[in-house]
């Protein structure tokens, strides 16, 4: 995961984040949205620009977002073209959680979702093999982790494979395999 700094060190993303921020400050959430998405046409997967994007979000009467569902759906399909499908859920799933009746939408998500699913079990492997935590617990417990990861690492006891875990997680197999696949690339486990 790339850190704040990393994000903002490109010049024009940063004055970008700036512009939005003073457009948001003003009140103008759908202009300000806008930026943050020429920020994501220029780095794709900016994980900051989705943040304020998901942030600014509830700010924006649903009338006002009516506009900007077919812009995000657009860009959604352009970057699962880019093969980019990690951000193209995020924004799918923005517009669904507010819109649950886009079936354009929840069609491209499902697919999305097949693909990322596909991805995570080939970044996995085996779902045979055991995780193992590479890090100390008192280290874990500073990372700001989602309630699912969290979970997902506490039923990590060293002798139960990836399959055995997701049985006694009682999670769906997609929100599972895509924690799993957070925690290895962010070396917090690691699969034997």
């Amino acid at each position: 995961m790339k850190s704040a700094e990393e994000i903002l060190k490109n010049e024009e993303i940063l004055h970008l984040f700036e512009h939005g921020l003073d457009t948001f400050a003003q009140g103008d959430f759908v202009g300000s949205q806008r930026i943050w998405k020429k920020i994501l046409e220029r780095d794709p997967g900016n994980e900051l620009a989705m943040d304020y994007i998901n942030g600014t979000e509830e700010e924006i009467p649903f009338e006002d977002k009516k506009g900007s569902y077919k812009e995000l759906l657009d860009e959604a399909i352009r970057l699962i073209g880019k093969n980019e499908p990690e951000p193209a859920y995020e924004l799918l799933q923005m517009i669904i959680t507010d819109n649950p009746g886009d079936e354009k939408a929840k069609e491209f998500f499902n697919t999305t979702k097949g693909i990322l699913l596909n991805n995570y079990l080939n970044e996995i492997g085996s779902t045979r093999a055991v995780p193992k935590l590479k890090k100390e617990m008192e280290d874990i417990m500073k990372i700001n982790l989602s309630k699912e990861a969290a979970f997902i690492v506490s039923l990590i006891e060293g002798s139960s494979s990836i399959d055995d875990l997701l049985a006694l997680s009682g999670l769906e197999t997609f929100p599972f395999m895509r924690n799993v696949a957070m925690l290895i690339r962010n070396d917090i486990i690691t699969l034997k």
